[in-house]
Order: structure tokens, then C-alpha cells, then sequence
């Protein structure tokens, strides 16, 4: 079983274009063979010092695995800010308001998809064709996007902040604690909502003063 697995992935990896979808039936077979693997070595565990060595091997392994996949649970759950990003707009926004969302590409790419499309009279668009600064790109009630100071600071005159949205950004060290790694976390997403005409005009008169 071993070695047709091998051989298959050995074939594969000679594609330009590599996925892991391409070799995921694969795995159940090595699963079996790592899984018969360990069993000898339980089973011979009396037998000498290496069967034992061999033993203490497969705890260890599988105390790495528990630990390894706690860690990429974990990390997965703040991989997603688009999808917590949407459900939290729905959870704030009345149901009954008159709602057109933009998402953008970030936000698209990290969770947001149809399933979470819950309002069926709300208006979701997710075009990518506007560039930074265009006038239809302010027409949205409200929008998810990226958090870019620079993008963002050009809604100020016409969307407020609503929220912001944090998520996976990497794995640090930090040896004088126990564990001595820490998940960093930070802002990704930031929900923005459509000022009404009067506040918009009282921020104009307020910059228009400081100025």
C-alpha cells in the first residue's frame, strides 16, 4: 500500500501547479500504514531497547499531534475576519434598513461568501473593478474592507467606522513565558457605515474651521 501512495505523489509532484487537493486520497492509506507502524511497536514494546525507544516515539508523536492541531485549530479560528466581519453586520444593522453592502477583495477572500448573505432584501456587491477614490465606491450604506489607513481615510467625509475586525497575522516567540510562542493578532477588516446628510455636513463645517 505504501509504496503506490508514494509513487503517486512522487508523479505528482512533477506539475507546475501544485494543490493539495491532488493528494488528499493519499492519506488515508499512509494514515493506516503510520497506524500499523505504531501498533508493532506497541506490540513489541517488551522485546528490547529500541522497541521501547520506538514506543516512547509514538507517545511523543502523538502528544505533538494533539498539540499541533490545538494550535492550527486555533489559528484557523482567527483566519476567517471576513466571515465574522458579515455576521456581526448582520447582527447590528435592523434587518429592516434599506442595505447596500460592498466587499471588498480582502474581505471576499477571508470568509465572506453567499451562505452568509442572510437579508434577501439587502443588496450585496462584490465588485472589483473601482479604483481608490470613485465616486460609486460612496454610494454603499455600508461597506467591509480592508484595513488601510489610506482607503479608509478617504470615506471619512461620507462613512463612519462601525467596527473593526481582527485576525491571524502570524506566530511569535517569546521566551520567558511558558508556552513560549503567542498567535498575533490584528486589525484586518473594518466595517464602515454611510453618514447621514446632516452629520456629513457638520463634519464638512468642523474641517472646513480647523482649517
Amino acid at each position: 500500500m505504501l509504496f503506490p501512495s508514494i509513487g503517486f505523489i512522487f508523479l505528482y509532484s512533477f506539475l507546475p501547479h501544485k494543490e493539495l487537493r491532488f493528494i488528499i486520497y493519499t492519506f488515508p492509506i499512509l494514515n493506516v500504514v503510520a497506524a500499523m507502524g505504531c501498533s508493532y511497536l506497541t506490540i513489541k514494546y517488551h522485546k528490547s531497547f529500541f522497541y521501547k525507544l520506538g514506543f516512547f516515539a509514538v507517545i511523543a508523536h502523538l502528544v505533538i499531534n494533539i498539540c499541533y492541531t490545538g494550535l492550527l485549530l486555533y489559528v484557523s479560528h482567527h483566519n476567517y475576519p471576513g466571515g465574522v466581519a458579515m455576521q456581526k453586520l448582520h447582527e447590528v444593522v435592523p434587518p429592516t434598513a434599506a442595505v447596500s453592502v460592498h466587499i471588498d477583495v480582502a474581505s471576499a477572500q477571508t470568509g465572506v461568501s453567499r451562505f452568509l448573505e442572510l437579508n434577501q432584501n439587502w443588496r450585496y456587491d462584490k465588485r472589483e473593478d473601482f479604483k481608490p477614490g470613485e465616486d460609486g465606491i460612496f454610494e454603499y450604506t455600508h461597506k467591509l474592507m480592508e484595513m488601510d489607513p489610506n482607503y479608509v481615510s478617504q470615506h471619512q467625509k461620507t462613512h463612519r467606522i462601525m467596527f473593526n475586525i481582527s485576525g491571524f497575522s502570524g506566530i511569535g516567540f517569546n521566551f520567558s513565558k511558558i508556552p513560549p510562542l503567542y498567535i498575533k493578532i490584528e486589525t484586518k477588516l473594518v466595517a464602515l457605515e454611510k453618514i447621514d446628510t446632516l452629520t456629513r455636513k457638520k463634519i464638512e463645517n468642523i474641517t472646513n474651521s480647523s482649517v
